[in-house]
């Protein structure tokens, strides 16, 4: 992983707020330190679409790979079939990156990986995407705990790596 990355989120736990304070001030070269990792590890896809907090990392993410940035996803215009990764900055709940799939899906585009710069590892997030045969990948898995966040222990599947 970035250690630029890294240490960016740990000088920010266990505090929420400052970690999306400190992630919205990253400077680019950050983000595209953090999507070279990740362009080697991705399957071949035609671009991707940049879930909102994940923009910069996407825009990153897609200049690595020299594929387009998807801002939004309509059903109704169908900008080109193919295969396609969703980046998200942070992944919870995977609400807003299962609208997202669903949105792609009308599209005609087919999603085949979720990418997250950071993780909330007890959210239902993974599991949802994995159950739509969608692998999930991500940077930093952070764990809720009593006293804020912290790093997980627990190596989840998929973290810097594919998720089976």
């Amino acid at each position: 992983m970035s250690l630029v990355f890294r240490d960016a989120v740990a000088a920010a736990l266990p505090s929420e707020e400052r970690l999306r304070e400190r992630l919205a001030r990253l400077p680019d070269r950050a983000w595209m330190d953090l999507a070279l990792l990740f362009a080697a590890a991705l399957p071949e896809i035609d671009g991707v679409i940049a879930l909102q907090g994940g923009e910069a990392f996407a825009r990153a993410l897609a200049a690595s790979r020299g594929i387009p940035v998807l801002q939004t996803v309509n059903a109704d215009h169908n900008l080109f079939p193919g295969e396609v990764a969703l980046v998200t900055g942070h992944l919870r709940d995977g609400l807003p990156e299962m609208q997202a799939l669903m949105r792609a899906e009308r599209s005609g585009l087919r999603v085949l990986v979720a990418v997250a710069a950071i993780e909330r590892t007890g959210a239902m997030g993974r599991t949802r995407l994995e159950l739509h045969d969608v692998r999930v990948q991500s940077a930093v898995g952070l764990a809720d705990t009593p006293g804020g966040l912290t790093f997980e222990r627990r190596t989840p599947p998929g973290l810097l790596q594919r998720s089976s």
